[in-house]
């Protein structure tokens, strides 16, 4: 499950400045576009952080139910001193 913190944001922040800068180092026709939506991208780092979180959250909860589901239909093992081959 991913932890949503302080740090986690840092990360993210500094992940789309690095990528923002990749941008606009390589492709000089989109530096105005770059310059003038930067400031929005960050501000959208809040609910996409968000967004992939709560996604995050529901793939462990379908994990963990699989995992219950196989856990309860597993077949008892056998008791030590019976074997299901001498029947």
């Amino acid at each position: 499950m991913m932890k949503c913190d302080v740090k986690t944001m840092l990360k993210a922040a500094l992940g789309l400045a690095v990528a923002i800068a990749v941008a606009y180092a390589t492709f000089p026709a989109a530096r105005e576009w770059l310059t003038a939506s930067a400031p929005f991208l960050f501000f959208l780092i809040c609910p996409l952080m968000m967004f992939f979180m709560m996604k995050g959250m529901h793939s462990c909860d379908k994990d963990q139910r699989a995992g219950k589901t196989q856990a309860d239909q597993a077949p008892s093992t056998p008791s030590v001193g019976h074997s299901p081959l001498k029947d």
